[in-house]
């Protein structure tokens, strides 16, 4: 576990326990000379000072753990030597050092290897110990010299096995904190890296919804604009009706920005789950949507193949987007006066829109008037298909969009059904009676589009020069 400096330098907590060990070895002292509890060979200012010495190396405890230990043993026992130790807090201090050695010693083989050679150094101090008192013990027998000194050792290895043993511990402790902490970590950047992701895919879905949804009034406005301004003198009742034409679908813009802003905005309100459920167009808004388009003079064409399936709102509101984008691109590049032909396949597994135009490769298809300017065209962004594959693929469908081999520019759409859906498609017995479906005037069961129309796999292409 590589250290931290900052953590290895010297607290306030290793000061005050410093100081209160040695307080209270001073005043152990200083009862073991007024009781005369204890035999001491020197005077009452030595055995102070000793406490001290021998406590004060403990300020280091945690950037130098072996060496600090070695200092106070060797005070230690030299003072003891002398009869300068009191017997009773040092023994706490001692046991502070071998401790330290196992609780901060980084280097872990060196940890072993000094707590190794300082418990036998204190053995030899014990023998050395008994052979110095021998002649104490003359009156004694060699059983109890045995037994006392059986006692002591017994007392030292319960003395420094528990330092060893408490800590090894610690330093296991640190170490299972340590990874706590480095989880800790690493979860606290992970959410913010998925917060951040969150926002930018949040980011994304914001500005996808403007360019589909706004973009696509926007462009009309412009259209129609120019065809009021062009018409005003000589035609009042066509710049009329482009005009009222721009109050609707500047109305339309009104609402699917609250609706967006409503979106945003964090609200339980009943209200504002009204205008979500608003702002979320699905197939039924598909009439509406041609509807404006052929207001501005384009002639779409909606043909629906095969039985309609129920759909999920998130994939009716796709669909609805890609046509959306698809007519607005045609709008722009092919001219107000376009063909365009949308089809609806519900197929047994997935449903397939195409949005096909007439614009002819050289440039716009727009009759304008001989003495009025031609429209401008107005150049894109280059996100609408970028934006429609993006939907597709987060529905794991596919998207496909480029010139037909006539003339032209196909968008192809797939996107899969539900499993549920799919399923019921595929089960014969769950078919409905073709009879009893009614149908539409723009309701057909096969296709009328020239398969040259379609394009090629080397035409199609990934071109961003669309909006």
């Amino acid at each position: 576990m590589a250290e931290n400096p900052t953590s290895l330098s010297p607290t306030r907590g290793d000061v005050y326990l410093v100081f209160g060990l040695a307080v209270a070895s001073v005043i152990f002292a200083v009862l073991y000379v007024t009781t005369g509890y204890w035999p001491f060979q020197a005077p009452l200012w030595v055995l102070c000072l000793a406490s001290v010495a021998v406590t004060v190396p403990l300020i280091w405890r945690r950037r130098y753990p072996s060496q600090v230990a070695w200092i106070q043993t060797a005070i230690f026992v030299t003072a003891q030597f002398g009869g300068a130790m009191e017997p009773g807090v040092t023994q706490i201090i001692l046991f502070m050092g071998v401790y330290s050695i196992g609780a901060w010693q980084s280097n872990r083989r060196a940890a072993l290897v000094s707590r190794t050679l300082l418990c036998t150094a204190i053995f030899i101090y014990l023998v050395a110990s008994v052979l110095f008192q021998s002649n104490g013990l003359s009156d004694m027998t060699v059983l109890q010299v045995t037994a006392s000194f059986g006692v002591s050792l017994l007392t030292n290895i319960a003395y420094f096995g528990g330092a060893w043993l408490f800590g090894n511990r610690a330093w296991n402790q640190r170490l299972l904190l340590d990874e706590l902490l480095s989880a800790n970590a690493e979860v606290r950047c992970q959410e913010q890296q998925l917060t951040r992701q969150a926002l930018d895919l949040e980011r994304v879905r914001i500005a996808r919804e403007l360019h589909d949804g706004i973009a696509h009034h926007i462009t009309g406005v412009g259209i129609h604009a120019a065809a009021a301004r062009r018409s005003l003198e000589k035609n009042p009742d066509k710049a009329r009706e482009s005009l009222k034409t721009i109050e609707s679908s500047t109305r339309e813009t009104v609402d699917e920005l609250r609706a967006l802003v409503y979106t945003l905005r964090d609200t339980d309100d009943a209200s504002t789950g009204e205008h979500n459920t608003k702002g979320n167009p699905g197939l039924g808004d598909i009439p509406e949507l041609v509807d404006a388009s052929r207001r501005s003079g384009q002639q779409v064409d909606v043909v629906t193949i095969g039985e309609p399936r129920p759909l999920t709102p998130i994939t009716e509101m796709s669909i609805y987007r890609v046509i959306q984008e698809s007519l607005t691109n045609c709008r722009r590049y092919a001219g107000l006066h376009a063909e365009v032909d949308v089809r609806l396949r519900y197929g047994t597994s997935n449903l397939e829109v195409e949005i096909s135009d007439t614009r002819s490769p050289g440039g716009l298809h727009e009759e304008s008037h001989p003495d009025s300017e031609p429209p401008a065209k107005q150049p894109g962004l280059g996100l609408g298909i970028i934006g429609m594959r993006e939907r597709m693929s987060a529905m794991g469908g596919s998207l496909e969009a480029g010139p037909k081999s006539r003339g032209g520019w196909l968008v192809r759409a797939q996107i899969p059904y539900l499993r549920n859906v799919a399923e019921s498609a595929s089960d014969p017995e769950s078919e409905p009676d073709p009879a009893a479906t009614p149908t539409t005037p723009e309701t057909a069961t096969g296709t009328d589009m020239d398969t040259d129309d379609l394009p090629t796999a080397s035409s199609i292409t990934d071109s961003t020069a669309k909006a």
